[in-house]
C-alpha cells in the first residue's frame, strides 16, 4: 500500500466511490438510518440508492430522452429507444475522454 502504483489506485478509487456518498449527504439530506435492524436498514439503502441512481440517470440522459424510454417502456417497445440512448451516452463518453487526455496532457 506504500508504493506509488497502490497509492494513485486509492486515489483514484476515492475519488470515484466518495463522491456518490457526498451527493447522496447533500443533495439527498441524508445523513443516517431512520430505522433499526439489519433487514429494515438494508430496505433503506436500497431506497436511497434507487433515488440517487435514479437522480443520475435523469442528469446522463436528460429529462426529454428519459421521458422517450418511459413512453417506450410503456408501450412495450424497449428496443426503439436503445439505439439513441447508446449513441447519446457514446458522445458523452468521447467529451469525457477528451477532458481527460486534455487534462492529462496539462499535467
Amino acid at each position: 500500500m506504500e508504493t506509488p502504483k497502490a497509492k494513485a489506485m486509492i486515489r483514484e478509487r476515492a475519488t470515484l466511490v466518495e463522491h456518490p456518498f457526498g451527493t447522496i449527504k447533500q443533495k439527498l439530506g441524508w445523513s443516517h438510518y431512520l430505522v433499526r435492524s439489519k433487514a429494515k436498514v438494508a430496505g433503506e439503502n436500497a431506497l436511497i440508492m434507487l433515488t440517487y441512481n435514479f437522480r443520475r440517470q435523469l442528469n446522463l440522459i436528460g429529462i426529454t430522452l428519459f421521458q422517450k424510454l418511459m413512453k417506450a417502456v410503456k408501450g412495450g417497445n424497449v428496443e426503439s429507444i436503445k439505439q439513441e440512448i447508446a449513441e447519446y451516452l457514446a458522445v458523452l463518453d468521447y467529451i469525457w475522454l477528451f477532458f481527460r487526455l486534455k487534462v492529462e496532457l496539462s499535467a
